[in-house]
């Protein structure tokens, strides 16, 4: 480590990372030694709303980045600049520097054009490394690395392997700043429709988030949720999810209208598939919290939630409302 760590390394480091923007906080973090920041400080790179501290103290913006190495989508990134950052960010121990470079990393420019040299420097297991930080910030600053890599087809193929440790960080004690990386991470990934044997267990829990987390929570995993109810072979796993009489409380007019609407369309998405032929053709037996009961029971009062929602201002909430309410027989 006292190799990598020479003035010539440290100059280089952050020369690579500039056009991130991450100047001020790499430089004092490398000048400064393999020194970890006190344990109060962990949300120095990810702040509570789930941004990077680089852009809220300024360090994005005011450190020019040379316009012929950042102005074009066409820009490779050098090889050895590559190693550097990736071999540090394999040794460090120092929790500032790895958090560093994962907030930044996929800021350096030429790096969204340089994946292929990226896999082949095998810096997508390097980066998963991370996900076993015993720090949660260094943890969720490796997902949202992810999330841009899984923006290249081939990425979210390598990427798959990792769905089960992210969704364990997911339903884990991760705040909100630091679940929401996840939950965008696992929201591109449900796109896929063969990587959903992957999530279905972890499915009540998702209803559960749905039910306790904030508006930004809920929007995300609603996501998810969409993206499986339009899986008929998961129809069932998520009718018979047992979920609280509470659970109708959600459709109401105090509810973020992005929010009220993605829940209606998920409503509407398993009302029709419950509704299809070749889902009927089989025998369901649901539990009596489930919520196929919840909603579509004999005894529910789900169709007056809904035509109190008809009388919404919003007119998309209007018609998804209605359009319950019409096929739910």
């Amino acid at each position: 480590m006292g190799q990598l760590f020479d003035e010539t390394c440290r100059k280089r480091l952050i020369g690579i990372l500039t056009g991130a923007g991450a100047i001020y906080l790499l430089y004092r973090a490398i000048r400064s030694g393999l020194v970890s920041p006190p344990e109060d400080d962990e949300d120095l790179l990810i702040d509570q709303c789930g941004n990077s501290t680089l852009d809220s103290i300024g360090a994005l913006g005011y450190h020019s980045v040379p316009s012929n190495s950042a102005s074009s989508n066409s820009v490779k990134m050098n090889l050895q600049d590559l190693k550097t950052v990736l071999t540090i960010l394999h040794e460090s121990k120092d929790p500032v520097i790895r958090g560093t470079i994962l907030t930044s990393i996929y800021r350096i420019p030429g790096f969204s054009t340089s994946q292929e040299l990226f896999r082949s420097e095998g810096g997508i297991s390097i980066i998963a490394e991370s996900l076993d930080d015993p720090l949660n910030y260094i943890k969720a600053s490796a997902v949202t690395v992810f999330n841009f890599l899984s923006n290249d087809p081939v990425n979210r193929d390598l990427l798959v392997k990792y769905i089960p440790q992210v969704l364990k960080l997911t339903t884990s004690t991760f705040q909100e700043f630091e679940q929401l990386p996840c939950l965008r991470f696992l929201t591109k990934m449900s796109h896929n429709h063969q990587n959903h044997f992957l999530l279905k267990h972890a499915i009540p829990d998702f209803f559960h988030l749905l039910q306790t987390g904030s508006s930004s929570i809920k929007f995300q995993v609603l996501q998810i949720l969409i993206n499986f109810s339009t899986n008929l072979e998961l129809t069932f796993d998520m009718l018979n999810v047992p979920i609280q009489a509470s659970f109708l409380f959600l459709f109401n007019y105090f509810q973020r209208q992005d929010v009220l609407n993605d829940l209606l369309l998920l409503i509407s998405n398993l009302n029709e598939v419950r509704r299809s032929l070749p889902y009927r053709l089989k025998n369901h037996e649901y539990l009596e919290d489930s919520i196929f009961v919840l909603l579509f029971g004999s005894n529910s009062q789900f169709s007056s939630r809904l035509v109190y929602l008809m009388a919404f201002p919003d007119d998309r909430i209007k018609l998804q409302a209605a359009r319950i309410v019409t096929n739910m027989g």
